[in-house]
């Protein structure tokens, strides 16, 4: 059931590899967002991402590894590298 639709929104989740965070960018994409899957680890990310795509279609998800703990990472996270 779609409480709501969120078609069209891009959602960034970082943290989103494990835990509370990865069950977010499920239900986001569930609702329709395309998810931007973020963490430290980059196959993580990328193991993630390829989740949410297989199960609700190609370009729902994209992983960009970063650190926002510094100034780099959120700078890399925010340009989409």
């Amino acid at each position: 059931m779609k409480l709501f639709d969120l078609s069209g929104r891009v959602a960034i989740v970082t943290g989103s590899t494990r835990g509370i965070g990865r069950a977010i960018a499920e239900r986001l994409a569930e609702h329709g967002a395309r998810v931007v899957i973020s963490s430290r680890k980059e196959t993580a990310c990328s193991e993630v991402a390829g989740g949410i795509v297989a199960r609700h279609g190609a370009g729902t998800a994209v992983s960009i590894p970063a650190s926002i703990a510094s100034k780099d990472g959120s700078g890399a996270l925010a340009a989409g590298r």
